[in-house]
């Protein structure tokens, strides 16, 4: 079973929440800060970051496109390449390149061609590899493409072949049962997310909380409405 568009929509809502707080929308892509994680500049929907590389892919993908503010975020792309945001202390005040690199992005998130450039950055780098996975375990419903996508954009991609190590269930592909494999994926990634060192990565336990009350419900299509940490997705 293929997941419809609306489905995907609705998989894009319950990430933005996670990520921002609230529902997609056209502020969302300008949505701009620094972690205080080490990652540095955190962007856009999904909050692209300065260390995971995926903020770099979005301002390479603006420019190529030719967005509004193209030529001012090229100069930004050294400091991109080498993670500087990431070094940078964000209890304190910050260099003015770098300032200047924020309120750059946040103009450029109102331009249409962002919102086209981060779309597209998501769907190729975190969707398309969510889908895939989801392809390899036989995993066909909505709830479990959310649990996937939402592992590739928190953890990357990668992730999803760490946490099938930690649990006993087989996927379906191996003749398991779909909804127990992700009941034991969100309880081994919950695990994993709750041990961390990082006090900030600890704290996004409520992530796996709102895919278990998903869970619970037996809403395996993500059928709407829905609440998400008090949003309503609709």
């Amino acid at each position: 079973m293929s997941i419809s568009p609306e489905q995907k929509r609705t998989i894009d809502s319950i990430v933005s929440v996670f990520e921002t707080g609230r529902l997609p929308n056209p502020a969302a892509y300008a949505t701009c800060t620094v972690l205080r994680d080490g990652a540095g500049v955190s962007y856009g929907k999904h909050q692209c970051t300065d260390k995971s590389g995926s903020l770099d892919l979005v301002v390479k993908r603006y420019i190529e496109l030719g967005g509004q503010y193209a030529e001012k975020l090229k100069k930004y792309l050294p400091y991109l390449a080498t993670n500087e945001t990431s070094k940078v202390d964000p209890s304190k005040s910050y260099p003015m390149w770098m300032a200047e690199l924020i309120a750059t992005l946040k103009s450029a998130g109102a331009d249409l061609v962002m919102h086209r450039a981060q779309d597209e950055v998501f769907d190729t780098n975190y969707w398309a590899p969510a889908v895939r996975a989801c392809q390899d375990m036989g995993l066909t419903s909505a709830l479990a493409h959310a649990v996937i996508y939402d592992t590739c954009i928190h953890s990357g991609p990668g992730m999803v072949a760490n946490m099938r190590k930690r649990f006993a269930a087989v996927p379906p592909s191996r003749g398991g049962d779909e909804k127990e494999f992700i009941k034991q994926y969100c309880a081994a990634r919950e695990s994993w997310l709750a041990s961390s060192s990082n006090e900030l990565v600890r704290r996004t336990v409520y992530r796996m909380d709102a895919f278990q009350i998903l869970i619970s419900a037996d809403n395996w299509s993500l059928t709407l409405p829905f609440p998400v940490r008090g949003v309503i997705v609709a």
